[in-house]
């Protein structure tokens, strides 16, 4: 299989895409490869005809994700989507583009963050999201525990969401860390060191807070909806 036959975007410009139904996502490997219409799109055309490269459940797993992303693109026009690729090609982007995409896809160690990804870039196709955040955001969920994804939505005050959670979201780099009144801890914390040596003072409670950034809002505004 070239690269060209496994080019994400031509699929993604694909008519057939709209005919995909919640029941297609739902159904067994074996009936996928047996659908006709998921053989008309053009990344699983060639492969479904020889059957190569769908010979396991790594291979099954990876369809289901193609499929999860591609479902989430159903609605959007075929003269928007065109336009969309089109675009990327004038800046000569597609190739690099489409191929980190594809592995980022492949790499997913969960279904739903497929749908995720999908829900991503359709709102980067109507323009509600930039590709260079896309593209973030793709790196971030790949990397992300997919419960802790979770939690942030239709929450995006962080409301019950325990420390250890918060913390993992910020080393994934959706969230911003801050202590509150840095400087009057600070005074606290040299007044301790300097008294130190003769008395016996408490440490001041150094409490972390967590803030959503940029990138978490985009999150939890259309990564969810």
């Amino acid at each position: 299989m070239t690269n060209k036959d496994l080019d994400i975007f031509d699929s993604v410009k694909s008519e057939i895409i709209k005919d995909l139904t919640p029941e297609i996502l739902e159904t067994t490997f074996d009936l996928i490869t047996k659908s006709e219409l998921i053989k008309e799109i053009p990344i699983f055309g060639i492969g479904f005809k020889t059957y190569s490269i769908y010979q396991n459940i790594t291979e099954s797993f990876f369809v289901k994700k193609i499929l999860k992303f591609l479902y989430e693109l159903k609605d959007i026009s075929y003269d928007k989507r065109e336009e969309f690729i089109k675009n990327l090609e004038t800046k000569k982007e597609t190739a690099k583009a489409g191929e980190k995409l594809l592995i980022i896809l492949n790499r997913l160690n969960d279904i739903e963050k497929a749908k995720i990804i999908g829900k991503l870039f359709n709102n980067t196709i109507l323009e509600k999201i930039s590709f260079e955040d896309f593209d973030r955001l793709t790196h971030i969920i790949d990397n992300a525990y997919i419960n802790d994804l979770k939690s942030l939505k239709n929450n995006p005050h962080l409301s019950y969401l325990d420390n250890s959670v918060k913390s993992n979201l910020y080393i994934l780099g959706l969230l911003n860390q801050s202590i509150p009144n840095l400087e009057k801890k600070q005074k606290s914390l040299k007044r301790v060191y300097i008294k130190s040596s003769t008395d016996s003072l408490p440490l001041p409670n150094v409490k972390l807070e967590y803030k959503p950034n940029k990138y978490c809002d985009l999150l939890i505004k259309y990564g969810f909806e």
